[in-house]
């Protein structure tokens, strides 16, 4: 948590790849955590649901969730069959069991379309999600729907960095809490 300023959203690009680290260190699982790129870092089981989406409108549920790894047949084609499959498994997984995967992105609301970031996050066994704000533009309900899932998450062993600037989302949910300020950490509790 942190003002506007406080370097929450570097201390992500950080994490994810997009800009190097230049002065102390990051383990991940006991091994030095350096990613060159973001790629590496979603390779390094690293991934990031932005304030801002990263979904493509004109395209399908399905087709957006596997834009990163699109499944081929033998003959080298896209593999639809298998693409809507894991799509299907993908938002099952979160709850949103009413969504038909061939639906274009376009046709959901703001609610939906942040959880199905969440899936495509997910698609790629992460070990740490990030959200950033996620809650920003969520309505009361949708926010109680967003935290039931991270739970989940939370079980399945995925870590879970929320950044927020709403505190009483934080103490309801987070197990540690790290306050920022000019890109250096106050407190940890």
């Amino acid at each position: 948590v942190g003002e506007n300023g406080a370097g929450k959203s570097t201390l992500i690009k950080i994490l994810s790849g997009v800009f190097p680290y230049d002065a102390g260190s990051i383990i991940l699982t006991g091994e030095r955590y350096r990613p060159a790129s973001p790629h590496e870092a979603k390779q390094s089981g690293v991934q990031v649901v932005h304030q801002e989406f990263n979904l493509l409108d004109h395209l399908s549920i399905a087709e957006n969730i596997s834009v990163e790894k699109m499944p081929k047949t033998r003959f080298g084609l896209l593999d639809r069959r298998e693409m809507n499959r894991r799509a299907r498994q993908a938002l099952d997984a979160i709850g949103l069991t009413d969504i038909d995967v061939r639906a274009p992105v376009s046709s959901l609301g703001i609610a939906h379309r942040q959880l199905v970031e969440i899936a495509r996050a997910l698609q790629t066994k992460s070990r740490i999600l990030i959200l950033d704000e996620p809650t920003a533009t969520l309505t009361e309900r949708e926010t109680r729907r967003l935290f039931d899932i991270v739970a989940g998450i939370k079980a399945d062993g995925v870590t879970v960095v929320f950044v927020s600037h709403h505190l009483e989302e934080v103490f309801a949910n987070c197990d540690r809490v790290t306050v920022f300020r000019n890109g250096k950490t106050i407190a940890t509790d």
